[in-house]
């Protein structure tokens, strides 16, 4: 009597293991079968209040601002959003050649002969180089018709003269400070679309 008992349990035991191990091969298989996620856009990108430039907020420097003063020189986010641009690796549409600047914390445009005027730097313009010996590189979403889905905010601006991006899109003539020379000068018809995180 003993050993059927034995038996029945050991026959217990191995239909438990069996289904274990069914459902491990199956979890195994749908893990195998999900897709890879895509790379991350980088989040922490604010607007400025003071120069209404575009700057990285997470490195623990509020880098420069061009309307600072010789008490507070960094930009400030006071009603910002939090920004998310794609890099280079995440693919997709938008214009390449835009690059973060290690001085300013600002995002500017590397596609020109000229590295544009830092407020940092002044003349010496923007540098593609922070404090780690790599290039940061952005794609960023223009608005006519390379755009990977709708939404976002449109009127961010290139500014011909800084090389930096703002956004022109609060009352007329608050297109904030110009590091060369006090306002932004934008081309016609330029204007991105940034996206934010909700």
């Amino acid at each position: 009597m003993t050993s059927q008992i034995e038996q029945l349990h050991r026959r217990a035991v191995l239909r438990m293991m069996a289904g274990a191990s069914l459902l491990l091969g199956a979890s195994a298989a749908l893990a195998v079968a999900a897709p890879a996620p895509a790379s991350a856009a980088q989040a922490g990108w604010r607007w400025c209040e003071r120069c209404s430039g575009l700057w990285f907020s997470l490195n623990g420097t509020r880098g420069g601002c061009p309307a600072g003063n010789i008490f507070d020189g960094g930009h400030h986010s006071t009603g910002s959003g939090n920004y998310v641009l794609k890099t280079i690796e995440d693919g997709g549409q938008g214009q390449s050649n835009w690059r973060w600047c290690g001085a300013c914390q600002g995002l500017w445009y590397w596609g020109n002969p000229t590295f544009g005027h830092c407020p940092s730097r002044g003349s010496s313009g923007h540098t593609p180089f922070g404090p780690y010996p790599t290039i940061s590189a952005y794609y960023l979403i223009e608005d006519v018709g390379n755009r990977d889905s709708s939404g976002g905010q449109e009127q961010w601006r290139w500014c011909f003269k800084c090389a930096g991006m703002f956004f022109d899109g609060n009352s007329p003539g608050a297109s904030g400070r110009c590091p060369k020379d006090g306002a932004h000068h934008a081309v016609t018809g330029g204007s991105y679309v940034l996206r934010q995180t909700p």
